[in-house]
C-alpha cells in the first residue's frame, strides 16, 4: 500500500496488530476453535488434534489449516508431547486485542 502522507508509527503498529488478529478470527470455524479450546483450557483440560477432529464436523486437514492461521497470529500456543500437539489459547494476546479494539 502506498501512503500519500506519513502516519503515526505507534498507531500503525496497533493497527497492524488489530488487523493481524482480526484476520485470524475472520472465519467462523477459527472463532469456534478458539472458543472450544479456551473453554476446555479453563477447566484444565488439554486439547489435542484428536479432540478437535472428534468435536468438529471437519476433516483433520481442514482443521489443520485453520489451526495454522491461529498459531501464526499467536492466538494458539502449542506444546508437543510425544506424537500429540496440545493446544492452548494465548490469553494475554486476547486481552491485548480486546484493549486495542476498545481503544479504537
Amino acid at each position: 500500500m502506498k501512503l500519500r502522507k506519513p502516519i503515526n508509527i505507534a498507531f500503525s503498529e496497533e493497527a497492524i496488530f488489530v488487523a493481524k488478529i482480526a484476520d485470524a478470527l475472520s472465519h467462523p470455524v477459527r472463532v469456534a476453535l478458539v472458543h472450544y479450546v479456551r473453554t476446555k483450557n479453563q477447566v484444565r483440560n488439554d486439547v489435542c488434534n484428536k479432540d478437535l477432529v472428534e468435536y468438529f464436523p471437519y476433516s483433520q486437514s481442514s482443521l489443520s489449516q485453520h489451526i495454522k492461521k491461529l498459531k501464526e497470529a499467536g492466538l494458539f500456543e502449542v506444546e508437543y508431547r510425544d506424537k500429540f500437539s496440545i493446544y492452548s489459547v494465548n490469553e494475554d494476546l486476547l486481552v491485548q486485542y480486546s484493549a486495542a479494539i476498545n481503544a479504537l
